[in-house]
């Protein structure tokens, strides 16, 4: 049959010759047709802004969504507490602590700030840190050893949170701390209406239970035991001996008999060490250290370097 006797071909053509789809108008419009598009959509690889603003590097995005119901359980009958608990030390073993005292910068960098208001992630973190403490939920089990030992000088959240971490990887751990309990600046920096004592300790001993983690307190560097032992019994040193001064004022004189820095007044409150203050007392800043002491009516003046 010839093409003058059969005009139509079977061939499919959308378009007639000359005719073209660039030549409908307004692109913009064609290209967004109410809730879908011909668009390619591009992918860019970033951590998410809640996760990349949080110095621990949480993956808050990740539990969160256990939280909304979004990741089940792997195994059945686990709570999604206990699910979200075990992703977060993943990354910090103390949710209840952090939950309560961290600045929350993942706060800052939330999505949902571009839209109404960030999400309650320290909020969160605090439920489930207490929740894990309240139904004895244990961190996931170490290893086996694999044969080394580490020394970690200083018992605070650093040192702690390295000896949680290495035993992780299968380290045996020894921890020296100057002080006769450990938590550092969680205990002895941060008053315990902040940071309760019952709570702290309780994530503590979760990584204490973790097995082959010694705790060696009331133990110096340097005044009980040398550099050099260390280096001789340890196959590795991890030093976190934590921000011990505090900011002095930039004026002369600051040393004075009784000029003390907040860090000072914290530790040796802290401590039990504090009994009474000054008549008169003068705080300069207007910080998070609890003057609600310092205001007490004392019997005798407090200096820094004085013991019970």
């Amino acid at each position: 049959m010839t093409e003058a006797a059969n005009p139509t071909k079977l061939t499919f053509r959308r378009y007639e010759n000359g005719k073209s789809p660039w030549a409908w108008g307004d692109l913009t419009t064609k290209i967004f047709q109410a809730d879908h598009t011909y668009k390619c959509p591009t992918y860019v690889h970033r951590t998410p802004p809640c996760q990349g603003s949080c110095p621990s590097g949480h993956d808050i995005r990740g539990w969160l969504a256990i939280a909304r119901g979004m990741d089940k359980p792997p195994v059945a009958g686990m709570p999604w507490q206990h699910y979200a608990f075990n992703r977060m030390v993943e990354a910090n073993p103390f949710p209840s602590v952090m939950g309560r005292v961290c600045p929350a910068p993942c706060e800052d960098g939330c999505n949902r700030n571009e839209v109404d208001d960030f999400v309650g992630i320290n909020a969160v973190e605090q439920y489930v840190g207490d929740w894990a403490i309240e139904n004895k939920v244990a961190l996931p089990a170490a290893p086996a050893l694999s044969g080394k030992k580490v020394a970690v000088v200083g018992g605070g959240p650093a040192g702690l949170g390295a000896a949680h971490f290495l035993r992780g990887k299968g380290h045996a751990v020894v921890i020296f701390e100057a002080h006769d309990q450990l938590g550092g600046m969680m205990r002895f920096g941060i008053p315990g209406y902040r940071t309760p004592r019952d709570m702290l300790d309780a994530e503590i001993g979760r990584i204490l239970a973790l097995g082959d983690i010694e705790a060696r307190c009331g133990v110096k560097v340097g005044r009980d035991l040398s550099i050099e032992e260390l280096e001789r019994d340890f196959d590795a040193i991890f030093w976190s001996i934590g921000a011990q001064k505090g900011r002095p004022l930039p004026v002369p004189g600051a040393d004075a008999e009784n000029c003390i820095t907040g860090v000072e007044f914290l530790d040796a409150f802290n401590r039990g060490w504090v009994f009474s203050t000054a008549m008169r007392i003068v705080v300069v800043g207007g910080g998070d250290i609890d003057r609600r002491r310092l205001g007490r009516a004392p019997s005798r003046p407090y200096r820094p370097n004085a013991r019970p």
